[in-house]
């Protein structure tokens, strides 16, 4: 079945390479590399994006899906100001301890040292993996309360993830440096995991990961976090927050009267990937959720959602919220809806949505700001879905021009599938 085109396509951000456009792109860059998480995108691209539109340090950048922070800590260091928004109380403390400006990197090589010196000592007196759940038990107190947590990570490389969150957890001192602590653990999770990074969403290995010495991978990363503040500690930046929040709902969440002049973002594509999911482990892990409804209830109200409590309420049943949604899905939902009437409910609701989310940019945007959407199209039982063109005529009913779409690579995951750039201007 052959795509519709509605608009025609300009070349300046077309046939990119991977690596300019994904996540790969961060993999050796400071900062950026403290944590992976795949679906998100190139600190290459939202730059290439802030020259594209020409940003200076008058203009003001805004990302309504701020993920691990990427486009606020290119803008920081770029001297745009910025702030962003994530959903995810996980995703939101990455993207904050990324991109707060540290006062002392002496302070920091102090807190990194004393805690690894700490960790050495209290590892070195753990017993070996044949009792390793038997100190699991006698310290249940500390072990995160994650469904069946023994798929996640065998009993001996838990029981050091376990020493090591009691160790930070025992510090009654909440400060920056601690949050560093806390994301450099945070970031080893899944590599001393059973899981892995084989496909864009994690998967579980054949073979549990056998125990590994997890003080020195810890220890490792943060080696690396150091070396990375000293590469930014004399770089000139600008001002950049991450607020908690929901980008359905931007004018409850922003400060009043916030002008901004430039969106570089990436929504969650039409494809049935959970963030919650992904980081399910890490949310659990120091407590940035409460339970596992709690989990479900975040699906729920992030843009789409099929996993956990967010398929009861597509199974219910989703109607496009106006005639503007139902007009643009028409063409595409009843092939979905034959093969499968959970997966065009998906589809509605991630547009009504998008809809509300177009509804609140269209509040915050001054006059003549630019807009970047980065997204991948979907494809449902074989029929395709031009997200990027529904998305770029649900926002020119709020009063934004469609400039262009860039159609900016091939995925490999399905044939027909892309990612493109999705270039507007408020009017």
């Amino acid at each position: 079945m052959t795509q519709r085109t509605l608009f025609n396509l300009a070349p300046s951000f077309t046939n990119r390479s991977v690596k300019a456009v994904t996540f790969q792109g961060k993999l050796d860059l400071p900062i950026h590399r403290w944590y992976r998480l795949t679906p998100s995108f190139s600190p290459k691209l939202a730059g290439d994006i802030a020259e594209e539109f020409s940003l200076t340090g008058k203009d003001f950048c805004l990302d309504p899906f701020s993920g691990v922070g990427t486009v606020p800590l290119c803008m920081k260091y770029r001297g745009i100001p910025s702030c962003s928004v994530e959903i995810n109380p996980y995703l939101h403390f990455v993207g904050t301890v990324k991109t707060r400006t540290y006062p002392g990197l002496e302070a920091a090589k102090n807190v990194f040292h004393d805690f690894g010196a700490a960790a050495k000592r209290e590892l070195a007196k753990l017993p070996d993996e044949r009792h390793a759940q038997a100190w699991l038990t006698e310290n249940v107190a500390f072990v995160p309360t994650l469904h069946n947590i023994h798929r996640w990570w065998n009993s001996g490389n838990l029981m050091q993830l376990v020493l090591l969150r009691k160790l930070l957890l025992s510090d009654p001192a909440e400060t920056v440096y601690q949050d560093l602590l806390k994301m450099g653990l945070l970031a080893i999770l899944i590599p001393v995991s059973n899981a892995k990074h084989n496909h864009v969403s994690l998967t579980f290995a054949d073979k549990p990961l056998p125990m590994v010495d997890v003080g020195a991978v810890l220890q490792q990363k943060y080696v690396e976090m150091l070396d990375d503040l000293r590469a930014v500690a004399n770089l000139p930046s600008a001002n950049a927050v991450v607020y908690r929040g929901n980008s359905k709902s931007l004018t409850s969440t922003l400060p009043k009267n916030l002008e901004v002049s430039a969106i570089i973002t990436s929504p969650p594509y039409p494809n049935r990937f959970s963030y919650a999911r992904e980081t399910r482990p890490h949310l659990f892990f120091f407590g940035f959720i409460e339970d596992a409804e709690a989990v479900g209830q975040l699906e729920t109200d992030a843009i789409g959602g099929t996993w956990g409590k967010a398929t009861s309420v597509l199974s219910a049943g989703i109607e496009p919220k106006c005639e503007i949604v139902a007009s643009l899905l028409k063409p595409y939902l009843t092939g979905i809806d034959t093969n499968g009437g959970l997966m065009a409910h998906y589809v509605t609701k991630y547009f009504n949505d998008i809809y509300d989310h177009a509804h609140e940019v269209a509040k915050v945007c001054r006059n003549g700001a630019r807009l970047a959407y980065v997204i991948g199209n979907s494809k449902f039982y074989g029929y395709p879905l031009p997200s990027d063109e529904i998305l770029a005529n649900l926002f020119q009913h709020f009063g934004f021009k469609l400039d262009r779409i860039d159609k900016m690579r091939k995925r490999q995951s399905k044939a027909g599938l892309y990612e493109a750039v999705v270039f507007m201007t408020r009017e």
